[in-house]
């Protein structure tokens, strides 16, 4: 839940900053913030808490096909430090 919530709002804040610094200072720059946040935002909160948690997502079904590219990648490509 926390994930979604950060991911939302972050999406939201910037579609509304965005809107606000193009000059459109409306409702409905708020209500485009809030629908897009809750758009974009569930599903790569999702993304990212699979990414972030595969065992546990693994579990309880949740495997994504762009998430296992994802780590596989990661794998085949470890941090140099």
């Amino acid at each position: 839940m926390f994930l979604i919530h950060i991911w939302a709002a972050s999406i939201a804040g910037a579609v509304v900053i965005a809107g606000l610094a193009m000059g459109h200072v409306a409702a409905a720059t708020f209500m485009w913030g809030a629908i897009l946040g809750l758009v974009l935002g569930v599903p790569a909160a999702l993304l990212n808490w699979v990414y972030l948690r595969p065992n546990r997502s693994r579990e309880i079904g949740w495997t994504w096909p762009i998430a296992n590219r994802i780590r596989a990648a990661a794998k085949q490509h470890p941090k140099t430090r």
